[in-house]
């Protein structure tokens, strides 16, 4: 059985759900993305249609099978930079608070010109925003978004 496995990479993760509880393991994204070479990111992962996941909590020794609706903040650690190599999209420092949860970082506006608002990123049809923090991409279901703010520079 194991030849119809999908491969896989491992990534450390935080998860916090709707209703408070906080994981801490691992996910799993397939090796292969249908849109690019390479594996597939964790943004397009959170944003397909399967409606569920397995997440290894940490020192666990089996998954548990999570609901993607009811993911508030998925947070992994990534390598690379916020955007592809010779593209320049606008970037937008925010806050977004999700109730008590606060997740500040900065968007990558990869949007046409003319709609490249916060509010027109927020409002494209993907589940999850993604809020890059310095290696941490935070994925945050836009169903529990209650507030996202533009802190002023200093």
């Amino acid at each position: 059985m194991s030849e119809l496995r999908v491969p896989t990479i491992a990534f450390d993760a935080e998860i916090v759900c709707g209703d408070g509880t906080w994981f801490v393991g691992r996910i799993f994204l397939p090796a292969a993305s249908s849109h690019h070479t390479g594996p597939m990111r964790p943004d397009e992962w959170m944003n397909d249609t399967t409606p569920f996941f397995p997440f290894l909590p940490a020192e666990a020794s089996s998954p548990i099978i999570l609901n993607k609706a009811e993911v508030v903040v998925l947070s992994v650690v990534v390598e690379g930079e916020l955007e592809e190599p010779g593209v320049e999209s606008p970037h937008r420092r925010v806050q977004v608070e999700c109730r008590e949860r606060i997740v500040a970082g900065i968007l990558v506006i990869d949007m046409p010109e003319g709609h490249q608002r916060v509010l027109d990123y927020l409002n494209r049809p993907d589940s999850f925003l993604i809020v890059r923090d310095g290696d941490r991409e935070h994925l945050v279901r836009k169903e529990r978004i209650t507030r996202v703010t533009e802190p002023r520079e200093a």
